[in-house]
């Protein structure tokens, strides 16, 4: 039963994390390490080494350098350019809408976003044997635990900066009232084991999981195999719609996709206790949806 109950355990960490990483790990809220115009660390009068806020301008002359350490302008938040365009949206071109949007986000850093998940299904060994029956059983308690789950965070979603017009199938924009909309259908993405967080066509615009190696981090006790299992998650349906404000700010938006998560040959061990398990096959959906601004 021990067995059963660390492989229950293993999985229910690898999709309910399928859809719950975001906000804390967001590139744009992590502090940047500050450098001299020689590309050196800068520290301060304690030795320590000086950071900003992401995607903040900090300017290090290094003539001013003192024996007390380097003095260093206030940050000033990089603010993206936008320009509301007297022509019609609906007639932007894909690079156009891409850009237009990534500039929103940008200057969207001070929103509020709710991340929500829902567990869809997950499937062990085709659900025969005690490991396969007893996924089968607890998995409508995992599926309404993670419905009753929200997490809240700063900033808009994704590596937006990153955006790039083939990263998108399609890419609209169009007029509403004082507001601009834009809707954008990502290229669909698979991922592995060692994925990043804001990398990929889903990535850029939405986020995805990342590296699964935190799943056994965050089990300290159990040793996890992931290098010689079979892992994918494939992001499907991938889509956002905002609604931008003429201050070039998005005031509402929706960003979603189901991930699939498929996982053979998974080895999950006990560290200092003698129990081990191996599941064979095991598949699972997770709904993502992030909001802002109430969703739109």
């Amino acid at each position: 039963m021990k067995r059963l109950i660390a492989a229950v355990l293993t999985l229910t960490m690898l999709f309910a994390f399928a859809s719950c990483k975001d906000g804390v790990d967001n590139p744009q809220n992590t502090p940047e390490v500050v450098t001299d115009s020689q590309g050196e660390t800068v520290t301060d009068n304690a030795g320590k080494v000086v950071t900003k806020p992401a995607n903040t301008e900090i300017s290090v002359d290094s003539e001013e350098t003192t024996a007390a350490g380097i003095e260093t302008t206030a940050p000033e938040t990089t603010i993206a350019p936008i320009t509301l365009p007297d022509s019609d949206p609906a007639t932007w071109t894909k690079e156009q809408v891409v850009e237009f949007y990534r500039n929103a986000a940008i200057n969207s850093k001070s929103k509020k976003s709710v991340q929500k998940m829902t567990l869809k299904e997950m499937v062990v060994n085709d659900g025969d044997g005690l490991l396969g029956n007893l996924v089968e059983m607890i998995t409508p308690f995992l599926i309404s635990a993670l419905e009753d789950s929200s997490t809240e965070f700063d900033g808009i979603t994704g590596g937006y900066e990153k955006l790039v017009p083939e990263d998108a199938q399609s890419a609209r924009a169009y007029r509403s009232g004082e507001y601009i909309v834009v809707e954008m259908t990502m290229k669909e993405q698979i991922d592995g084991v060692h994925g990043d967080l804001h990398s990929g066509t889903v990535g850029h615009a939405i986020s995805v999981v990342g590296d699964l190696k935190v799943v056994e981090e965050a089990l300290p006790n159990f040793e996890i195999r992931f290098e010689e299992a079979e892992i994918k998650l494939h992001y499907k349906n991938p889509t956002l719609k905002v609604k931008i404000s003429k201050d070039g700010v998005i005031e509402k938006g929706t960003w979603t996709y189901n991930v699939y998560v498929t996982a053979e040959n998974l080895y999950i061990g006990g560290r200092r206790l003698p129990l081990s398990a191996t599941v064979e096959s095991a598949y699972g959906t997770v709904d993502y949806i992030i909001t802002t601004g109430g969703g739109f």
